[in-house]
């Protein structure tokens, strides 16, 4: 199944994330599919969520200002297809009112004393605390938030989740779509009506960004971040045979040595080519074993991800270093990644402490050292999840991984079950390393060169900027000035 097979169906589609290039990513599945003669139910918020990625503290004139963006958004829509008769705009109100909700069915304000204890709240069959985890995560940067400071946020979230998995069940009972539509799936905005369709076992599909900027995902009954979907994608896409599968994928390994930005932002294109260490020539004799850490914010709130068995990235690396103790043949450097640059969070703070006592020599984010030279230079790599690990394995590198990845089912890299088994694959001189498949790491370079939908209607102009139908589709004028204007004396 893909988007251009989507024919007479009744759609709901959410939208949920406004900035460029997720409301043109909407407009875009809108169009294609009014044009194919479906009819769509486009469910808008105005307000009703508490809480939301782009305004977690639901600040009204970012409210006002999102709105006005997603009406000219309309606007535009209508003004593209002839079949705009078949375009619903519906409003959460108009199902039930987040007033009414409270009064019938909210318990009210819940406290946790812990962290796993809000993962593990449900709202009736809803996991509502892990969506609002999730969301706390990437509003606080911090994968271990401080659930006193952000009890009111902690509220908003849970208020918001319920309410929203309540009004989706009667969306969706007095619509009956045949499919539904929702971007990303894991915050408190977009889980609720994921969930919904798991529990009502209705078809759903999850848009993000795509391998470029000139795509977008679409993945049916799944989520972006599914392993296993992308395991799946990846080998279909190899089976097609194009006879530049081999070139196309080296190519995504040469850009990104390049630091080119052609899908996101290079996280290493401030490094100097070539820099190493100033340690590393009088460590030159000993086997050096670099880790590439990742930051622990960007999965915390997803189920399934993280070590196999360490409770973080952090505590893994600790152990690690501290079994390492005892070789000093072995040099550890770890290249803390460039995304947690100038943030003050817990992973940063034990980093700095526990960490840099350790016998491990840490690089820090903002260091200009080069990555892809310490990887050349490395004996051993280590990674949680990073592309790193798929990378280095391009570059012919013994690579070790510890969590969850995408490219975890291409035998790039041991996969330890054990803390001893990992330290028998750094430590034991007579280990050997599986001899790896040169084919296996150009699947994923040509899979990530390849996946998604192409745009049609909308062109990016930026990895945040692009037009749909000729037309940049912006908030009007005056309330972005009043926005700018209350931030600024805030």
């Amino acid at each position: 199944m893909s988007i251009d097979t989507i024919t007479n169906q009744k759609i709901l589609l959410q939208t949920s994330n406004h900035p460029t290039p997720h409301l043109e990513t909407e407009l875009e599945i809108m169009q294609r599919l009014l044009e194919q003669g479906n009819t769509i139910y486009w469910m808008i918020c105005r307000g009703d969520f508490q809480t939301c990625f782009h305004n977690p503290e639901h600040k009204i004139m970012h409210c006002k200002v999102c709105h006005s963006r997603v009406e000219n958004g309309h606007q535009a829509l209508k003004a593209s297809v002839e079949q705009h008769s078949n375009l619903h705009v519906i409003y959460y109100r108009d199902y039930l009112s987040l007033n009414e909700f409270k009064k019938k069915n909210y318990p009210g304000n819940v406290t946790f004393e812990s962290i796993d204890e809000l993962k593990a709240h449900r709202y009736g069959s809803y996991d509502n605390g892990l969506a609002t985890m999730s969301s706390l995560v990437s509003y606080t940067r911090d994968h271990r938030p401080d659930l006193k400071k952000y009890q009111d946020f902690i509220q908003r979230g849970l208020l918001t989740g319920a309410y929203l998995y309540d009004t989706f069940c009667l969306v969706t009972d007095q619509i009956q779509p045949d499919l539904v539509i929702l971007f990303n799936g894991r915050f408190i905005e977009n889980r609720p009506l994921l969930r919904v369709c798991e529990h009502e076992n209705i078809q759903y599909a999850t848009h993000e960004r795509g391998g470029k900027m000139k795509n977008f995902l679409f993945r049916f009954n799944s989520i972006p971040h599914s392993f296993e979907a992308i395991a799946d994608e990846i080998q279909l896409l190899w089976q097609k045979d194009d006879p530049r599968r081999e070139e196309i994928g080296a190519h995504f390994f040469n850009k990104r040595v390049k630091r080119v930005e052609d899908a996101w932002h290079s996280f290493t294109k401030n490094q100097k080519y070539g820099k190493l260490p100033a340690s590393f020539e009088q460590n030159k004799d000993k086997k050096i074993v670099t880790i590439f850490n990742s930051s622990l914010d960007e999965y915390e709130g997803l189920s399934g991800f993280g070590p196999k068995f360490y409770p973080n990235d952090n505590e893994g690396i600790l152990q690690l270093c501290e079994s390492l103790k005892a070789y000093p043949n072995i040099k550890v450097y770890m290249r803390v990644h460039p995304n947690l640059k100038g943030i003050d969070n817990t992973q940063n703070r034990f980093i700095n402490t526990k960490l840099r006592n350790s016998n491990i020599e840490i690089i820090p984010p903002e260091d200009t050292v080069d990555s892809y030279e310490l990887v050349n230079k490395s004996d051993i790599i280590i990674v949680f999840t990073s592309t790193v690990g798929i990378e280095a394995a391009f570059a012919g590198k013994k690579v070790v991984l510890l969590g969850r990845a995408a490219y975890e089912s291409l035998d790039c890299a041991v996969i330890p079950e054990s803390h001893d088994e990992l330290m028998n694959v750094l430590t034991d001189e007579n280990y050997v390393f599986p001899q790896l498949n040169p084919e296996n790491p150009l699947k994923f370079g040509y899979w990530f060169e390849n996946f998604g939908v192409d745009y049609k209607h909308y062109k990016p102009t930026g990895i945040s900027k692009g037009k749909f139908n000729g037309k940049s589709i912006k908030a009007n004028f005056l309330l972005r000035r009043v926005k700018r204007f209350v931030k600024w004396f805030a």
